[in-house]
């Protein structure tokens, strides 16, 4: 039963999405369609054939994923505060496509903070 609803969501959720974000502007719907292709071909031809890593930062026993969803919103932070509180709508609409793709795409999305095993604890 959650599987159909969730089937329901991932077809419904982007159709809701790209019209409100036409509403707002062409400039930023074609930025998240933009963002969210490049972002899928980089992870198809670089995180899955492994020729790119995933970013981990090392916290003891515990390990921070960075997913690209965490670095889109900092990216868009930084750009934030550094151009006085403007930011340029497809670049916008950019950054928000590549934060799609990876809560979109993803299942582990919202796993951030990991536990290391023992064999990792033990090599560091």
């Amino acid at each position: 039963m959650g599987e159909s609803k969730n089937s329901t969501v991932k077809r419904v959720l982007p159709a809701i999405v790209l019209v409100t974000s036409f509403r707002y502007s062409i400039l930023f719907t074609t930025g998240i369609v933009i963002g969210y292709i490049l972002s899928k071909l980089f992870c198809h031809f670089f995180l899955k054939n492994g020729r790119v890593d995933s970013i981990f930062l090392d916290y003891g026993n515990w390990k921070i994923h960075l997913h690209h969803w965490i670095m889109g919103f900092m990216v868009l932070a930084i750009v934030w505060v550094l151009d006085f509180f403007y930011l340029p709508t497809f670049f916008t609409g950019v950054v928000i496509g590549v934060i799609i793709q990876d809560i979109y795409d993803y299942n582990d999305w919202y796993r951030i903070i990991l536990k290391k095993d023992t064999s990792e604890v033990t090599a560091s």
